[in-house]
């Protein structure tokens, strides 16, 4: 099932047709006949093999239940929206067809937000957003060089004083469940960032100071860089947040890679 979803009508022709499977002629019994058959045979034994079967009742009853509307309305389902919108289909793509993004298109403008739709042209179907790389990446790179570090970043984040201790530094991220607080002077200009890693650290080396455990050559970047721009910097130095800061190095938020993945998503 998940094979006949994932591909295309066009695919499968493609790729069997009516080909038969080691026999010049149909044998008219519940033989396997055709290549497809074989095909699709040793795709489901492999399956049973890797997965519990029980986990696609779990699976497909999750997406049966999931609903995107809010009170049978797709418009008051995306009614709190506020961040730019790029919405992608597969034209073979016949889990996912076309016209059900184009009904979230017509929603989300419904509700002012910016939003930009592309159909890829494809024989894979559902499988193109894994093997379509060309198109995505094109589309992809064109949305996020329109987004800046702005449209995504958190403002109303928690930060810390460079003479505060390593304790208070940990009750500061359980209790606004981050993992990096940038530490700034009374100005609240940028001097460094203390993270869970480096809390971990304190343990093993027996450091009470964030003095001794915070890095003070801070990765950060600006309010109006792109997010591509970004991305890159951050896979260049494998980090997965960013003060942002003003020209006076003043802290205005935080971003994450987190934050990049749902604009994507």
């Amino acid at each position: 099932i998940a094979h006949i979803t994932y591909l295309s009508d066009e695919s499968m022709d493609i790729k069997f047709g009516r080909g038969l499977q080691d026999k010049d002629e149909i044998s008219y019994d519940f033989s396997v006949d055709f290549q497809v058959e074989s095909y699709l045979k040793h795709q489901g034994e492999t399956f049973v093999k890797r997965f519990d079967a029980n986990s696609y009742l779990y699976i497909t009853k999750a997406v049966d239940l999931f609903d995107l509307s809010v009170n049978d309305s797709l418009i008051d389902g995306f009614k709190d929206v506020e961040a730019k919108v790029q919405v992608l289909s597969v034209d073979s793509d016949w889990l996912y067809p076309t016209e059900q993004s184009t009904d979230i298109v017509t929603a989300l403008n419904a509700n002012n937000v910016d939003v930009s739709f592309s159909e890829i042209k494809s024989n894979y179907g559902h499988d193109a957003f894994l093997l379509e790389r060309g198109q995505l990446n094109y589309l992809f790179s064109n949305f996020l060089s329109e987004s800046v570090v702005e449209d995504l970043m958190m403002e109303n984040i928690a930060t810390i004083k460079a003479d505060a201790d390593v304790v208070e530094a940990a009750k500061l991220m359980l209790d606004k469940h981050v993992t990096h607080i940038p530490v700034v002077t009374d100005e609240n200009k940028l001097i460094g960032i203390v993270t869970s890693w480096d809390l971990s650290k304190s343990i093993a080396t027996n450091s009470n100071h964030l003095t001794d455990i915070m890095t003070t050559t801070v990765k950060y970047c600006n309010a109006g860089d792109t997010i591509e721009e970004i991305a890159r910097h951050m896979r260049k130095f494998d980090i997965s947040c960013l003060p942002v800061v003003d020209e006076d190095m003043v802290v205005l938020g935080l971003i994450t890679t987190d934050q990049i993945s749902n604009l994507l998503s």
